[in-house]
């Protein structure tokens, strides 16, 4: 890689473009679930199938991330990620479906944090004292903006193409799918000719080899995870963001089809733009907290918790709307704040981290928030079921209050400024 600005370039390029693929199904995924004839308990049974492949994944693969190298992972698990797409696509009940999700999990928990450890590695292998949390707010900015143009071409498509896809004897919702596939082999070919990785000296280029030293790897991360308590206090944080976010993600769409009534099937395009809303909402997020983490004095953990418990006031106050004006306020406004916390929280858990254990540690970071998205789309599937989505989000909302307490237990040695400089 010639110099640093190139590689944040080829970084950006490419976790842009693979959100932007994953952002086809987000305005609608629930809703082609739906359409598949599954009910809302049967939804969350299939979201926990989802977490538990990425939780049972994580740290195998991303253990193998370090012991193999994060390209070569990364482009296996866009070869699995098109077979999920394409398995979902025929998928015909609960069975297939979950089937489906189980492929995707696969291919979420080998990319996960591969590409997110390259670019770091080799971001300070360039630039020791460089500033890491700008580069990765700056990314910040672009990814969610990519996830909210792809999220509001998502949700117009159906109404543009969908009926094409009825007359072959799919759903609507199928056209979303059939995209994403032939976008997953740009993305393979753009990443195996612009992504160009100097392998760790504790990297072996054999694959039996990785595979023997993963024991090893995983074993001294999870000591590692659990003996420093910043690190131990962060794995706990994400497992409640887990819990609450899926809780969010899965049921926002029916919450908002019952606003919507008989409204519903004519305005499919409202998803697709609530969707691009809430990742303009994040990117707005991140481009303040990279505007003004210089001229902030708070301590990072101290801020983490502010934010993390405005979150669960957020999702409180969202649980109570009941027509769409009210709902997409406080809905934009909750992933605006979840903007704000992703730089300060990535900076300060990467700080904690070794280049040997990085793709590991971050992939057992992934494994508490699948396991925190796993124990959530249980009981949120079951509340949402039995009760109402509003009552799920009610419960939400007091998990994310209190796990706001585990960043005070975090020692605050450095100031949002200081980090910035030092990292």
């Amino acid at each position: 890689m010639g110099n640093s600005r190139q590689l944040v370039r080829v970084y950006i390029i490419n976790q842009s473009l693979h959100w932007f693929i994953i952002g086809m199904l987000i305005p609608v995924i629930t809703l082609f679930k739906l359409e598949k004839g599954m009910n809302l308990l049967e939804i969350g049974w299939i979201a926990a199938c989802y977490s538990a492949t990425v939780m049972l994944l994580e740290l195998p693969t991303g253990g193998l991330s370090d012991a193999l190298g994060r390209k070569r992972v990364y482009l296996i698990s866009l070869v699995i990620l098109f077979i999920s797409c394409f398995f979902l696509l025929i998928s015909w009940n609960f069975i297939t479906l979950a089937i489906g999700t189980v492929l995707f999990g696969l291919a979420r928990a080998l990319s996960s944090g591969s590409i997110d450890a390259w670019f770091v590695d080799e971001y300070n292998r360039m630039e020791p004292d460089g500033d890491l949390q700008s580069k990765l707010a700056k990314a910040g900015i672009y990814i969610p903006l990519a996830l909210g143009l792809s999220a509001l071409i998502g949700g117009i498509l159906p109404d543009l193409l969908g009926t094409r896809t009825v007359n072959l004897g799919a759903g609507i919702y199928s056209i979303n799918f059939i995209v994403m596939g032939v976008m997953l082999i740009v993305q393979y070919i753009i990443t195996k000719i612009n992504v160009i990785e100097i392998a760790h000296t504790s990297r072996s280029s054999k694959i039996l080899d990785g595979f023997k030293r993963l024991p090893v790897v995983i074993s001294h991360s999870i000591q590692y995870g659990f003996k420093d308590t910043a690190v131990l206090m962060m794995l706990l944080s994400v497992f409640a963001w887990g819990f609450a976010f899926v809780g969010l993600e899965d049921y926002w769409q029916p919450q908002v089809k019952g606003m919507l009534g008989d409204k519903e099937t004519a305005n499919t395009w409202i998803y697709g733009l609530l969707t691009a809303g809430y990742f303009l909402s994040a990117s707005v997020g991140s481009l303040l907290i990279s505007s003004f983490s210089s001229r902030l004095t708070l301590q990072t953990p101290t801020l983490l918790f502010l934010l993390r418990l405005l979150l669960g006031c957020l999702f409180f106050v969202l649980a109570l709307q009941n027509n769409i004006p009210g709902f997409a306020v406080f809905y934009l406004i909750l992933f605006m704040v979840n903007g704000l916390a992703g730089a300060p929280g990535q900076a300060l858990f990467n700080n904690q981290l070794k280049e040997e254990n990085r793709s590991t540690m971050q992939s057992l970071y992934s494994f508490f928030m699948q396991s925190g998205a796993l124990a959530g789309g249980i009981v949120h599937g079951y509340v949402a079921f039995h009760y109402s989505v509003s009552t799920a989000w009610f419960a939400a909302a007091a998990v994310l209050a209190l796990s706001s307490f585990t960043y005070l237990k975090i020692p605050e040695k450095i100031s949002i400024k200081e980090e910035t400089a030092n990292v």
